[in-house]
């Protein structure tokens, strides 16, 4: 009898706890929350708040790839990972559950790189700058491909670089997008220590282009693009030209600022003042670290590219229409330099009288090192004559086309293919050009230079001329051709430097070295390689102590190997201004 009554205690209690655990289940109270489905991008955060139910709660994300969760009282954090949908469950102490939908998608803020630093503007955040004056970028960031403006003096300071991803446009203006102007001239300015890498490619290059509408751009709509080294130059420290105050010069040849490759860069080259403006591309004191190959620079406003001092070593260059010089050595520059083409279009040249070639190792011809030393191999000249059966090398002729109007560049004449002067040591070999006034002028004035030629440490041999003016000048006063350089003249026409002089450029046999029809339209079919039967294609010689290393040894003269040499090819572009970007 007494082991029936324990039986019946304990069914009794069994059954008292099966009712108790089936009134916990039946009795949970699910949480409620202020929002039952949250959306955010990814690297944000956003909160929901809970009540009801039972605390404390705990949390659990469906996807941690996509979106994470933690709890704090009755606040969920939850982290947007990447892009994606994902359930969060919130479970209250008695089990109660309920359940938050996220959505995560993709942030279009680039500023949301984590550095902290804000670069892009705009409600489309394309314009890189605030609009002033002056913006300085302090940290490291990637311009994802796209489509932005340049507003401003963009300055990368030192310890950042700024990289530039393929098939990206930028255009350069004075105007802000909320109306505001900065001054003209706006450039990408890459200081010492600071480092661009802009490395596009062949189908997909880089552009930095004006942001006026096709048929309206002008040489010097913006300013350009200026590199800054630590490289030697013989003035020590130096200021920039164009104004910006940016600091260049050391003692690293070595120095590495960056790539630049498959690049263009078109209607820059702002004058900020007379005889100091922002080129196409300038390069101050930048080390052969550096890597700067296939960049093409177009309707500059003053130079399409100007190297004071520094040792980049630089190829397959192209220089078109630009207002002053094409290719401008200065300051103890000492790079190498392969396969280059400068042309010019016959109405536009600058007040200071355009080359193809301008050399100083500096502006009073001082004999100080390091001397502006540069070599160049296989470059081709493509200067005005030839290129209109009317053309004169007269202000009457040379108008400028419009080109630089309301921008304070002002017209002049054509010099010669190659000036070098106050005390440069630039040398030249297997190299061509073609129809200026004047082919070589070793000028006589300030500085050395003709002794330099005289001892061999300027040397000019290969050089294949064609249809100019008149072969050579001393004085950079007095080259229209009524008083001949006889040094000039005499020092080209040395048997052993085994250069060559045509009258007509026919007998280069050029497969169309015309860059505008009869009309003053661009030529669509204008090709600057030599085509079969050409004395440029067996003229080189590389035997020079000078060409020993960093170049590439090749049979021809100038810069193409045939009228099948296509590394002009697909990235560049002869006709900007009627180019939709």
């Amino acid at each position: 009898m007494k082991t029936l009554k324990n039986f019946s205690v304990m069914l009794v209690a069994c059954a008292t706890m099966f009712l108790a655990s089936c009134k916990d289940d039946n009795d949970s109270v699910s949480p409620t929350v202020d929002q039952s489905a949250v959306s955010i991008q990814e690297g944000t955060t956003g909160t929901v708040v809970v009540s009801g139910g039972e605390a404390p709660y705990t949390v659990a994300s469906s996807a941690t790839g996509v979106a994470t969760a933690n709890i704090s009282g009755n606040t969920v954090t939850i982290t947007g990972v990447a892009p994606g949908t994902a359930t969060i469950t919130i479970t209250g102490n008695d089990n109660g559950k309920t359940n938050v939908a996220i959505t995560v998608t993709k942030d279009t803020n680039p500023n949301n790189d984590g550095t902290g630093e804000t670069f892009l503007f705009g409600p489309d955040f394309t314009q890189i700058g605030d609009g002033k004056k002056d913006f300085s970028i302090t940290k490291s960031h990637t311009l994802k491909k796209g489509v932005y403006t340049l507003v401003g003096w963009i300055l990368v300071k030192e310890g950042a670089t700024l990289t530039i991803e393929p098939g990206t446009i930028i255009k350069g203006t004075n105007k802000s997008y909320d109306g505001t102007e900065a001054a003209n001239g706006s450039s990408l300015i890459i200081e010492r220590g600071a480092k661009i890498m802009a490395e596009g490619t062949k189908d997909a290059p880089i552009v930095f282009t004006s942001a006026k509408p096709k048929g309206q751009r002008m040489a010097a709509d913006w300013g350009g693009v200026i590199i800054c080294g630590k490289a030697k130059n013989n003035q020590g420290e130096m200021t920039v030209e164009g104004g910006v105050n940016a600091k260049h010069g050391g003692s690293d040849d070595d120095d590495n600022s960056g790539v630049m490759k498959y690049c263009r860069l078109e209607f820059g080259g702002y004058p900020y003042s007379t005889d100091n403006e922002i080129n196409g591309l300038t390069l101050g004191s930048v080390g052969r670290g550096t890597k700067l190959e296939y960049i093409q620079v177009s309707y500059a406003g003053d130079d399409s590219f100007e190297w004071f001092g520094g040792s980049v070593n630089c190829n397959h260059l192209v220089a078109y229409h630009g207002w002053d010089d094409d290719f401008d050595t200065d300051n103890g520059f000492s790079g190498k330099m392969q396969f280059l083409l400068g042309v010019r279009h016959p109405r536009i040249a600058d007040q200071s009288n355009s080359n193809g070639f301008e050399s100083d190792n500096n502006q009073d011809g001082t004999l100080i090192e390091p001397y502006t030393s540069c070599v160049f191999s296989n470059v081709t000249f493509i200067g005005p004559r030839g290129q209109d059966d009317n053309f004169l090398n007269d202000k009457s002729y040379i108008t400028g086309l419009g080109f630089g109007e309301n921008s304070g560049i002002r017209t002049g004449i054509f010099q010669a293919a190659m000036q070098i002067r106050r005390s440069s040591k630039l040398s030249c070999f297997n190299s061509v050009a073609t129809g200026y006034p004047v082919g070589l002028l070793l000028d006589k004035g300030k500085g050395n230079t003709q002794g330099f030629a005289t001892d061999g440490s300027l040397k000019l041999k290969n050089i294949y001329f064609a249809g100019m003016g008149i072969l050579g000048a001393d004085d950079d006063s007095k080259t229209d051709g009524s008083w001949k350089g006889e040094f000039s003249i005499s020092y080209f026409n040395q048997e052993s430097l085994n250069n060559k002089n045509f009258t007509d450029i026919s007998a280069l046999m050029l497969k169309q070295p015309k860059s505008i029809t009869s009309s003053g339209a661009i030529a669509t079919d204008a090709n600057w390689g030599p085509v079969a039967g050409s004395p440029l294609l067996t003229g080189a010689n590389f035997d020079d102590a000078m060409l020993s290393s960093g170049f590439e040894k090749v049979t021809y003269v100038g810069a193409f190997a045939s009228d099948t040499d296509n590394w002009i090819e697909s990235w560049t572009n002869f006709d900007p201004q009627n180019t939709d970007y």
